[in-house]
């Protein structure tokens, strides 16, 4: 789920994962060492060790991104399988490269180092602007394919906005008439249920099986835990790149993540010595004096900013994977033609029950009609429909209604 699976199949691969040596005492372990150079193994070897190890990932990025020619290699790290993760480890090989850059520019290091980080930078940061673009056009094939891309245009039919508009008005009455006409046309009740937030969303998507996220003890007890102890987390997590908290990147956890990214971002932002939170600004473009304690101390706040930046582009590639998927998976069902069919028998049966509410909308509508009988609003539609609300709120009939009701 981390690294893009299919949301439904998870890839199983019959990787060899090497133990790493017990050392005496208690919880001690030793972290495997990166391989020296992992792009000069075959093929088959490199494939499994690329899907272990992120580090061993980053070093052939970086050199994949600096020139590295070799058979297969694209498909290797650009295919579907492995996109997002190879954008994940150049955004974490740019950081690194920046930040190396920074320190030996500001502790006056040798100029022809500086420059050999600087060209591997621009390399890396070259790539990963090709790899995200190319993610991008497979995720509108993706949803193009179906139908969902492009999004229809807003109507300019005054008789459709009179009728959308009446149900938004009326959302409840809407939605028991849309439950009525698709339980009668077949769909099981638990399909026509009205979704109210994401996370309701999310929820049916795992109860239909249409997304593979079990709620394990682990996702209970991240889901209940405070900001502070939240935030700890994420900040734990985003020091590790090869054992990473996935929790975090539960569905149900995925906002939360992004949302709190954002704060601890915004916090650190001023001792990282960073403007901002978009992204890693370049700080050899100041010219205040730094002491080589302050440099050390420095680059110590920028690597963990840079860590924080890096996890919260990842939230963000898994939060859009995880609405392309649950599109997809609603497209796909049986119940979405039938729903689509009783939302338009909905809007039609509340136009016969109120038909002065729908007259209503449509005079107020008229004055932004063109000779052709099409609308031509130039405004925000959404202030142009308070407004029609109000005026709604404000008729004798249903002022009368909401008496009666109260």
């Amino acid at each position: 789920m981390r690294f893009a699976l299919d949301l439904a199949e998870p890839h199983d691969r019959p990787v060899r994962r090497l133990p790493g040596l017990v050392l005496s005492g208690a919880g001690l372990q030793a972290i495997r060492v990166p391989h020296a150079q992992p792009w000069r193994l075959p093929m088959h070897e490199l494939a499994d060790l690329i899907h272990v190890s992120f580090l061993d990932l980053a070093k052939v990025v970086t050199a994949h991104a600096c020139g590295l020619q070799r058979t297969g290699l694209d498909e290797l790290l650009f295919g579907p399988d492995c996109i997002q993760q190879s954008i994940d480890a150049l955004i974490f090989a740019m950081h690194d490269r920046q930040i190396r850059r920074e320190v030996c520019v500001l502790s006056g290091s040798s100029l022809e180092e500086c420059e050999l980080l600087a060209a591997q930078e621009q390399s890396v940061r070259k790539r990963l602007r090709e790899a995200e673009r190319h993610l991008k056009d497979q995720r509108v094939a993706e949803l193009t394919a179906p139908g969902i891309l492009p999004f229809p245009a807003a109507t300019n039919d005054p008789r459709r906005l009179a009728r959308m508009w009446l149900g938004r008005y009326l959302p409840d009455e809407k939605e028991a008439l849309v439950r009525e006409f698709a339980v009668g046309a077949g769909v099981v009740p638990s399909a026509t249920v009205h979704i109210q937030s994401i996370e309701e969303k999310i929820t049916r998507c795992i109860d239909n099986g249409w997304v593979v996220a079990p709620l394990t003890d682990e996702v209970h007890e991240l889901l209940e835990v405070d900001g502070p102890a939240f935030r700890r987390r994420l900040i734990a997590d985003a020091t590790r790149n090869d054992a990473r908290d996935d929790a975090l990147c539960h569905p149900l956890l995925l906002n939360r993540w992004r949302d709190q990214l954002n704060e601890t971002l915004a916090d650190i932002a001023p001792s990282a010595g960073n403007p901002h939170t978009r992204h890693l600004a370049d700080i050899t473009l100041t010219s205040a004096p730094r002491s080589t304690v302050h440099i050390d101390r420095l680059g110590s706040r920028r690597r963990l900013f840079a860590a924080l930046l890096q996890r919260r582009s990842e939230c963000i590639r898994l939060i859009t994977t995880l609405n392309n998927g649950m599109s997809l998976a609603e497209r796909q069902d049986p119940s979405y033609e039938l729903l689509k069919q009783a939302g338009s028998q909905a809007y039609d049966e509340l136009v016969r029950r109120h038909p002065d509410l729908y007259r209503h909308i449509r005079t107020f509508l008229a004055r932004y009609e063109t000779r052709y009988g099409r609308l031509q609003i130039t405004g925000p539609r959404a202030q142009l429909r308070s407004q029609i609300f109000e005026e709604l709120d404000r008729m004798p009939s249903r002022r009368l209604a909401a008496s009666a009701r109260h």
